[in-house]
């Protein structure tokens, strides 16, 4: 079977870090093609040295040997360069979040389908080592935590200046800020683990007041549902004190997980999924429970570290080439990432208005 050739538009951040390590360490994907307006760097002949490098996104859709396009650049631009992509025949995966508004969101998903087309959203914090665990105690709450009552997830960090990036300096509209940014990832998680809630309510500000930073830098987002558990998710710039990744509570028991996924920063350091530590978080960042299990009608209770489950972004990528060669569904589909781009504008409509709205109206 042919390699799936692959062109990335954008040579940023996400581009270096994830995109392309991911995508060369993936069997059945051959990175092909990199679109930099400024051409050929340093970092893309040294790591890249067989990749055409193009200068314009037209050549690399016109390239019929590309198969699948990656789209890495500033958000605003997600739709019109997804929908090209899609019109000529590509099939496409889209940097997080997937759009600035839901509507064009959809009428993506509903263009790629007219093209039988795959279009998926790089939400690879579905991935992420804690994420896991936290998803397998949801899914056995029965017998460990209890029915789960509160789910809090955070992303803090301490960043008193702005970097001058277009995420700080740009505008709301245009999908900048911190929200658009981090809820995109907290949305999508609390969605994979509890379906949609009842109810959004949030507090959307720009605490640092930075000059030529107009944008929020902080959210706190509630999400409701009708069992009466309550989703906690919030991100802010102004924590020096490092808060919990994860707090999860159910009727018999508790679950904390400080510190972030291994990942990011292993890939910065050219670790990639090819080595057996890839994914693998230390024993002092496990996370902490505290409960009173339930085996089968046998009560013990149980207090200390669970181990944390393997992280593994390039279980993203091995879908996506499995998708587009029919041997299995796609993980994550544009209608999920549709849904959580819903979320974030209520959640901009409810701190606009300081009432908590309804998820379906």
């Amino acid at each position: 079977m042919s390699p799936i050739n692959v062109g990335v538009i954008g040579f940023g951040m996400s581009a270096q870090v994830f995109h392309a390590p991911l995508i060369s360490s993936t069997k059945g994907l051959h990175l092909a093609a990199f679109v930099n307006r400024s051409g050929q760097s340093l970092t893309m002949s040294s790591k890249y040295p067989n990749a055409t490098v193009y200068t314009s996104h037209e050549q690399l859709f016109s390239d019929a040997a590309i198969d699948l396009i990656v789209i890495t650049t500033p958000n605003t631009l997600h739709f019109d360069l997804a929908k090209q992509a899609l019109e000529a025949g590509k099939h496409v995966v889209v940097e997080k979040p997937f759009t600035v508004t839901f509507e064009e969101g959809i009428a993506l998903t509903k263009l790629a389908k007219q093209k039988d087309l795959i279009l998926s959203v790089f939400h690879n914090r579905r991935w992420d080592a804690d994420f896991l665990t936290v998803q397998k105690l949801v899914q056995l709450q029965k017998s460990t935590l209890g029915r789960i009552v509160s789910f809090e997830s955070r992303f803090d960090r301490f960043r008193n200046f702005s970097k001058n990036g277009w995420r700080e300096t740009g505008k709301v509209e245009e999908g900048s800020g911190v929200l658009y940014d981090l809820a995109s990832h907290l949305l999508d998680q609390a969605l994979v683990l509890f379906g949609e809630p009842e109810y959004v309510s949030a507090h959307v500000s720009n605490q640092r007041q930075l000059v030529g930073s107009e944008v929020d830098d902080q959210f706190l987002v509630h999400l409701d549902y009708k069992d009466g558990l309550r989703c906690t998710l919030g991100a802010g710039m102004l924590a020096r004190i490092p808060t919990p990744r994860y707090r999860l509570t159910g009727m018999n028991g508790s679950y904390v997980k400080y510190g972030l996924d291994v990942q990011e920063n292993q890939l910065k350091e050219g670790l990639t999924p090819k080595h057996s530590a890839y994914g693998v978080e230390a024993e002092s960042n496990w996370g902490d429970l505290d409960t009173l299990m339930d085996i089968n009608g046998v009560k013990l209770h149980f207090k200390g570290k669970v181990d944390s489950e393997v992280g593994s972004y390039g279980a993203f990528y091995a879908n996506v080439c499995d998708a587009i060669h029919g041997k299995e569904p796609l993980a994550v589909t544009a209608e999920q990432a549709s849904w959580v781009i819903y979320g974030i504008q209520l959640a901009i409509e409810s701190s606009a208005s300081g009432q908590r709205v309804a998820w379906r109206k």
